[in-house]
């Protein structure tokens, strides 16, 4: 039986059952078998692991412990760079694209004694929610081979749920963490922008892209949290900011006297009705959990979400940008691409210098009004989709239409985990939004893990489970 949890391995490596050499191979054996089916994988780094995780079981023996993640297995979304290693962005452009640097993110990973093995799946050069991809094949969800798994961080979503690793990186730029998260029914966190180093990530759209982690559970977002988190002097957008010593030490202070806002004509609009009713539920559990319900307002989410069409833009401006660059030597690369990034590039196309400047100049003010119900409320709370995993062959307008529990968040620049709170009929997860004030993960995730612990979901495991 593969460990179930972070804190599950290491009991096993530090009592000597099991090495981390041992526990990568049970893990890769796994990989192995199920990719066929899942591909939740780019490129597999076997051997690389094992060479690590070695060293990490002769370290445990010299005495020297890492922590948290020491000889634990992670995978990392192909758009984090890894030295030596082929990073595709999930581009056939860059098929063979070997680099030499390696993300902080991820050598902050395995500076913390993680051992990486390998790199996942995703939506081409991050664009769409769907988990296709033209050119290395979609993600499969493991609750159900025929349905999404959510995108763009559709692998390492797909692995972690199938119980292939403890843990892994995603991106984030409209929903890319988040989606992927709920629909595959484990937990992730889009944290603050500039808190985890962007230093050897492919961008998606600068001022918009977050990186953050993706587990099975709260405790080991948090573990994951505390080894990356932190001021890159390589990362321009990166921020100095306090944080604590460590994201997981406050797991256990629950939501007692804490405030969580419900807004009106927004937490329940056009919401799947077994979705609505899970998070109304949700709400429930943290009434009984000591917290207080706060039914409110908010004008900046009111309708059509007022500004989907500015971040729209924002995003799409800023991927034209990227792709300009990028390809600056490879004209035709446009044509290679599949029909998402098609897509977006041709409304890309569309969008002024002079829109995008209003877009970027608006932003500060509706930020600004959106955070001040913070003043009221220590969280918001609301599903994050309104629909359940679609089929892959689904539409784009339905996967559009995924993303809008998540898009004002990223606008904003606010901080949201997600984490699991039932199941839909056919038995497909519903994933929990909550989102606090910038810089409040060790609140969010103190929030999250009270709510995981008296739902007791986390032992309903998909029919694709390696474990």
């Amino acid at each position: 039986m593969l460990p179930l949890s972070i804190r599950d391995a290491g009991a096993l490596l530090r009592g000597r059952a099991a090495g981390a050499e041992e526990l990568a191979r049970a893990y890769l054996d796994g990989i192995a078998r199920l990719q066929s089916e899942l591909n939740a994988f780019i490129t597999e780094l076997g051997g690389r692991a094992l060479r690590i995780a070695a060293q990490r079981d002769a370290e445990l023996r010299r005495g020297r412990d890492r922590g948290p993640l020491h000889g634990i297995p992670v995978v990392v979304k192909d758009i984090f760079e890894i030295s030596g290693t082929v990073t595709t962005a999930g581009c056939a452009a860059f098929a063979s694209r070997r680099t030499r640097g390696t993300a902080t993110a991820v050598r902050l990973l395995e500076e913390a004694g993680a051992v990486v093995l390998g790199k996942t799946n995703m939506n081409e050069l991050a664009a769409g929610l769907s988990g296709t991809n033209l050119h290395f094949g979609d993600t499969r969800n493991p609750w159900d081979f025929r349905r999404s798994p959510g995108g763009s961080s559709s692998g390492t979503a797909a692995a972690v749920a199938a119980g292939l690793c403890l843990g892994g990186l995603g991106t984030d730029t409209g929903g890319s963490i988040r989606v992927p998260a709920s629909w595959c029914g484990i937990a992730g966190m889009r944290p603050t922008p500039g808190l985890v180093s962007l230093h050897g990530v492919f961008p998606r759209a600068p001022s918009l892209d977050t990186a953050g982690p993706l587990a099975r559970n709260v405790e080991d977002l948090a573990y994951l949290l505390d080894a990356i988190a932190g001021r890159d002097p390589t990362d321009a957008r990166s921020a100095a900011v306090r944080r604590p010593r460590s994201y997981a030490a406050g797991l256990g202070k629950g939501v007692e006297g804490l405030r969580f806002g419900i807004v009106g004509n927004f937490t329940f609009r056009d919401v799947e009705a077994p979705i609505a009713a899970a998070i109304g539920v949700a709400a429930r559990t943290f009434e009984t959990l000591g917290g207080e319900i706060v039914e409110l307002e908010l004008p900046a989410l009111a309708g059509d979400i007022a500004y989907d069409r500015l971040f729209s833009d924002l995003l799409l401006y800023e991927f034209k940008r990227v792709f300009a660059a990028r390809f600056r030597k490879t004209p035709s690369a446009m044509a290679a691409c599949g029909p998402i990034v098609q897509d977006d590039l041709r409304a890309a196309a569309c969008i002024t210098r002079e829109e995008y400047q209003a877009c970027l100049a608006r932003r500060p003010q509706v930020a600004a009004r959106l955070r001040r119900v913070f003043k009221e409320v220590d969280a918001l709370l609301m599903p994050a989709s309104p629909i359940s995993p679609p089929l892959l062959a689904a539409g784009a307008e339905q996967f559009a239409r995924a993303r809008q529990f998540t898009i004002p968040f990223s606008y904003a620049g606010l901080p949201s985990v997600v984490v699991p709170c039932g199941f839909a009929p056919g038995g497909l997860p519903i994933g929990l939004q909550i989102v606090a004030d910038r810089h409040r993960e060790a609140a969010l995730l103190r929030i999250a893990a009270a709510f995981e612990a008296e739902a007791g979901l986390r032992e309903r495991r998909p029919a694709a489970f390696c474990g």
